[in-house]
């Protein structure tokens, strides 16, 4: 155990990130997956990120000169873990909001900030997302590939009075059906690969010639609506791009070059809400006379899902404290990603398991086992597929460079 790495500010948000879990999504989540897989476009509760915005919780990773609580990496993780307990969608959603209110806050102008920031912190339902993905580009987008005709199309053209004129769609976008903030990677140079030829924009999702498309069925983690982001003809002042021309990718890579432990805790929250759910169930359940925990098959299965979720957690909370103490040139990125990796092959294994400690109601809906293990399997698919981080961490131990890599 790792406690004695977290203050005494981290605990108390932590406790109070628990008791909203427990208190508010906890009890209404297998009523809002149902929902959420009859009509993914109408089932987010907003009702419940009011709440959440009222506690506190929603802008916690804001600087507290800025209004929020100030927490970095390390309190980004504690407090996800606790809102995986409640409900994994709505979990993401928060942690959206907690990833992208540091580009807010710390890659953004005075004037850029001072425009958008109150749309985040003064509106209780808000949101952010960030569009890259799209349906003919995803992974050449994230090595990225070396071809100039590969990688993302949404374009980005001077309109000739300085500002800029927007093209295409993106899909797969986290939050996209309901975000009023969203970060939008473009290309701006066609002629050259990818990680030389995009820029980045802020934009409001009251422009004209911007709608949102479908919003995206998901297996598991409902509540996260990924949403298609279309654009046409939408012109967008040069006083919302972000990076420089043409260095969208490296902006990118830069910005977020820390936070693989953030997500590495998706796969934590979920197998540990899957494994308490299990150790509980086994406490109660009788078969042969005794509780099932009695019998050794259980108790094995038991220990092992303990001793998963606890390593990786150690694990992330190590790559947490490193991500939030090293210096700039000092931090290692094999830190996060070696985290991100285990932890995401480590879920669907424990919920599994998780899922066999109640048998034949573990299949069923009456139980929350089989909605764990859907939940599970997107940690495969977060920030890439697993077999690209495992060719990232390859490249990394191979001495070779991995410049422009997001």
């Amino acid at each position: 155990m790792m406690d004695y790495l977290l203050n005494d500010e981290i605990r108390q948000w932590r406790k109070k990130a628990a008791d909203f879990a427990k208190g508010e999504l906890k009890p209404r989540a297998a009523e809002w997956d149902r929902r959420a897989g009859i009509d993914p476009a109408t089932a987010f509760p907003f009702d419940a990120l009011k709440k959440c915005s009222k506690a506190g919780l929603r802008t916690v990773t804001v600087p507290k000169e800025m209004g929020g609580a100030g927490l970095g990496i390390l309190g980004h993780c504690v407090l996800l873990e606790e809102l995986f307990l409640g409900e994994a969608g709505f979990a993401s959603v928060v942690h959206q909001g907690w990833k992208l209110a540091k580009m807010l806050c710390h890659f953004t102008s005075d004037a850029q900030r001072k425009e958008f920031l109150p749309r985040f912190m003064n509106v209780d339902t808000s949101t952010m997302a960030i569009g890259m993905t799209e349906p003919d580009h995803g992974t050449d987008n994230i090595l990225p590939a070396r071809q100039p005709e590969a990688g993302l199309k949404l374009s980005a053209r001077r309109n000739g009075s300085g500002g800029w004129i927007l093209n295409g769609m993106k899909h797969f976008i986290a939050c996209a059906a309901m975000s009023n903030i969203n970060f939008l990677l473009t290309r701006t140079d066609a002629s050259v690969p990818v990680n030389e030829g995009c820029t980045m924009f802020i934009l409001t999702d009251e422009l004209r010639g911007f709608r949102r498309g479908r919003v995206h069925g998901k297996l598991g983690a409902r509540l996260l609506m990924n949403a298609e982001m279309i654009y046409e003809n939408c012109e967008v002042p040069d006083a919302w791009r972000l990076s420089e021309v043409n260095k969208g990718v490296p902006f990118m890579a830069r910005v977020f070059s820390r936070h693989s432990p953030t997500t590495a805790t998706f796969a934590v929250g979920i197998a540990r809400a899957a494994y308490e759910e299990a150790l509980a169930y086994a406490g109660k359940r009788v078969q042969c006379g005794v509780p099932i925990i009695q019998h050794e098959g259980v108790r094995n299965r038991l220990a092992d899902m303990y001793t998963s979720v606890s390593v990786a957690r150690d694990a992330i909370w190590h790559a947490a404290w490193h991500a939030d103490t090293a210096p700039e040139g000092q931090y290692d990125p094999k830190e996060g990603l070696r985290v991100a990796l285990f932890a995401s092959e480590m879920a669907p294994e424990v919920c599994i398991s998780a899922m066999n400690v109640f048998g034949g109601n573990g299949y069923m809906w009456d139980h929350p086992a089989e909605r764990h293990v859907r939940d599970a399997l997107m940690c495969y698919h977060i920030d890439g597929l697993n077999d690209i981080t495992r060719m990232k961490l390859g490249a990394m131990l191979a001495g070779e460079a991995h410049a422009g890599a997001i």
